[in-house]
């Protein structure tokens, strides 16, 4: 970490074991590419709907996001993410997440951060859209891949749906 330290000179800034708050934790013109340590998750139950490996949502390690903040929103949201990545493929701003940051390296223009390093007042995020959830139905229970493409059937009526209720009201 010592060595680290050195080579990344000012962009680690804060003293050994003190993290910076953001936006100063971002690591800037750093990537941490897969090296075996992708997480692959479901993405989609966050409001990841496309750029996604594979264009599937429900079990990647990426997705297009708006902003920078969706990346570390998601992570902290995410109990196995240590690490997220903000940058450009094929001409779009994406989040990618780690379970560690075996393949870090420098990029220029990538952005990279630690679990912790989010925006003030940052939330675990819930799945889907909390409104639609009551006792016996949860995202799990309703839109979970296990279900297929359309959640499942017994949780949707004519208030609640698969659009409604297994995508969460805000954007990434």
């Amino acid at each position: 970490m010592a060595r680290l330290r050195m080579l990344l000179g000012p962009l680690c800034a804060a003293p050994l074991g003190l993290a910076a708050e953001w936006p100063g934790c971002q690591e800037q013109n750093t990537v941490i590419r897969n090296a075996g340590q992708a997480l692959f998750a479901n993405l989609q139950g966050y409001g990841a709907t496309i750029g996604c490996f594979l264009d599937d949502c429900m079990s990647s390690d990426k997705f297009v996001a708006m902003e920078i903040e969706s990346c570390s929103k998601v992570c902290y949201s995410l109990p196995e993410c240590q690490y997220w990545v903000w940058g450009t493929e094929e001409g779009e701003q994406k989040c990618w997440f780690r379970i560690g940051d075996s393949g870090r390296e420098a990029g220029e223009g990538w952005i990279s951060g630690a679990k912790d390093c989010h925006p003030p007042g940052t939330q675990v995020m819930p799945m889907g859209n909390s409104e639609c959830w009551a006792e016996g139905f949860g995202y799990e229970q309703c839109c979970d891949a296990q279900h297929g493409p359309n959640g499942n059937a017994q949780c949707w009526d004519g208030v609640y749906n698969y659009d409604r209720c297994c995508f969460p009201k805000e954007e990434l």
